[in-house]
């Protein structure tokens, strides 16, 4: 057995909305936060993952995902302290709220996509494969056949109500376990086995579709590049990444976790481990995602770090502390013909994108713009939003955003009318 833990924690945003113009990255699969590292006892961690935050009103949960159609008609998971889970409703901007679609997960991350304001998916992430539509706004539920695979459900990816990918790890005695990829044209009623995009020793954790054609993988690679596919998924190509200033590191693994934007704007968070070394050693393994879970030496002792980057899945709850080591940041606009490296404000908050160029940061009690993809950012404006949780900011417009802040008494739903500039609190049902 090796001894000591190290886990990182990755967080995302959900692919561009098609139906509507490719106008926002919805926070469902692939949330988006900033570039964070969390030293933490492991049973510290451990109690927030399995305790979620409460709200302030007294709600006995977190928010684990968040989907808004427009300014007033959006979509909360809530996850309870029981196991079990709940699709909350509003048409009035967070004045009223239904309880719709329920079930139980365990703490298991979601996925939840609204094409308008009656189609939608609600999908499951873990050993547990469920996927649910819904045709009335989520009135009523239907339970959707998934391939019938035994392993777990990586992720999930829909660009409308009929095209949509399932990532699902295998039950081999291989490690790492193969993931493949099925793709379906029909709403779910169909699934075809596409095989495995990326063969060992490379291990695939998420696909990310941009476009019905075009698509990426989050992956742990031997060396620093992107998979990507043209074809629908059918076959992947490795897109090698440009090296920092000093050039890549060698001897180890490369965690490349990607982030669709709009209008083939795509970010790559590149993350080196190097290669362990045995039980005195340096280097780590990474073993699964998500959340990003290595395996390191440190005398012996179990080690935990929460990992929180513009890249990755999930709404963290994590709370910020610092950068990452061997971290690199890059961006494209041209769907990986040319990348640039890129930047954020701070170590702490959430990232959001407007499009491929537009970009927004939101910290406790600031906000910063970008207008070129991240590279440069405004000076950083002063505003009174609570502390994003990274990956959960949803921007509509260019004047309406959504995202899960934090207070002392525990998690809060905040919305801006005005490009950030005000945030007002919404309240929660108790559950």
């Amino acid at each position: 057995m090796e001894a000591g833990d190290l886990e990182a924690e990755l967080s995302g945003t959900g692919l561009p909305r098609a139906l509507r113009g490719i106008a926002l990255i919805a926070v469902s699969l692939v949330a988006i936060g900033a570039v964070t590292i969390q030293y933490a006892d492991p049973q510290l961690v451990s109690s927030l993952r399995h305790n979620p935050i409460s709200n302030p009103r007294g709600a006995g949960y977190r928010i684990s995902a968040i989907d808004f159609v427009d300014p007033s008609t959006g979509w909360i998971v809530a996850d309870y302290s029981s196991g079990d889970y709940a699709i909350l409703h509003t048409e009035d901007g967070g004045a009223t709220w239904t309880h719709q679609l329920t079930g139980v997960d365990v703490g298991r991350a979601h996925y939840l996509k609204f094409f308008d304001a009656a189609v939608g998916v609600s999908g499951l992430i873990g050993t547990v494969a469920r996927l649910d539509r819904t045709i009335d706004g989520g009135q009523t539920w239907t339970s959707i056949a998934v391939p019938n695979a035994k392993g777990s459900v990586l992720s999930w990816s829909f660009l409308d109500a009929y095209y949509g990918w399932v990532l699902i790890s295998g039950t081999s005695a291989e490690f790492p376990l193969p993931a493949y990829l099925y793709r379906t044209d029909d709403g779910g009623r169909t699934w075809h086995d596409l095989g495995v995009p990326a063969r060992s020793p490379d291990q695939v954790f998420e696909a990310a579709f941009t476009y019905f054609t075009t698509g990426w993988l989050s992956s742990a690679n031997d060396g620093p590049y992107a998979y990507k596919t043209g074809d629908f998924g059918e076959t992947w190509t490795r897109m090698p990444l440009p090296a920092p200033p000093g050039g890549w590191p060698t001897g180890g693994t490369f965690l490349v976790a990607v982030q669709p934007t709009s209008d083939g704007g795509v970010n790559a968070t590149v993350v080196f481990f190097p290669t362990l070394l045995g039980r005195k050693g340096q280097g780590a393994k990474i073993r699964d995602f998500p959340p990003l879970t290595v395996r390191a030496f440190d005398g012996g002792r179990s080690v935990t770090y929460s990992y929180a980057t513009p890249i990755g899945s999930g709404v963290t709850t994590s709370v910020p502390q610092a950068l990452p080591p061997n971290q690199t940041q890059l961006t494209t606009r041209d769907n990986g013909a040319s990348w640039t490296a890129m930047t954020v404000p701070s170590s702490g908050g959430a990232i959001g994108y407007l499009d491929a160029t537009e970009w927004w940061w939101v910290g406790a009690g600031g906000q910063a713009v970008s207008q070129d993809g991240g590279r440069t950012w405004s000076a950083t404006a002063a505003t009174d939003v609570q502390s994003p949780l990274p990956g959960s900011l949803q921007i509509l417009d260019r004047l309406h955003a959504w995202l899960i802040g934090t207070d002392r008494s525990g998690a809060v739903l905040e919305t801006t009318a005005d490009s950030g500039r005000h945030w007002r609190l919404v309240s929660l049902p108790r559950p």
